[in-house]
Formats: structure tokens, sequence, C-alpha cells
């Protein structure tokens, strides 16, 4: 999994990932800092459980069969 790194509100430098803590029930919260104007930015980020995600699904789907 790639976190994406977002530029900084202030002065669009790519920031780093700090920390990630939890959230309200199905969040994480994740912390990026500047490394240039140090800024600190946190944004809510919904956790999605893999089974369930789409490329998980359709790979289920496929032709993909248990040997014989």
């Amino acid at each position: 999994m790639t976190i994406q790194r977002p530029p900084c509100p202030k002065c669009q430098t790519t920031t780093m990932l700090a920390r990630i803590t939890p959230g309200p029930a199905g969040f994480d919260i994740r912390t990026f800092e500047c490394p240039a104007c140090n800024f600190v930015d946190q944004i809510e980020v919904e956790l999605v459980d893999p089974m369930r995600s789409a490329k998980t699904l359709a790979w289920f789907q496929s032709e993909l069969r248990a040997p014989t």
C-alpha cells in the first residue's frame, strides 16, 4: 500500500508522513509534516478492508481456479 503524501498547503513542498494514530471507528488520522516550513497537517482517512476492495473482489471473480 502506498500512502499519498500531499503538498504542504502553505508552501507546496511534498510533506512527510510523521505518524498514524487511530481515529473514530473505521478511520485513521495521518499526520504530515512539511520539511521546508514545519507546517503540520492532519488528514482523517477511512480504513478499507483489503478483502472487500474492488481489486480483491475482481480477483475472486476472475477465471482463477484451483489446480485439478
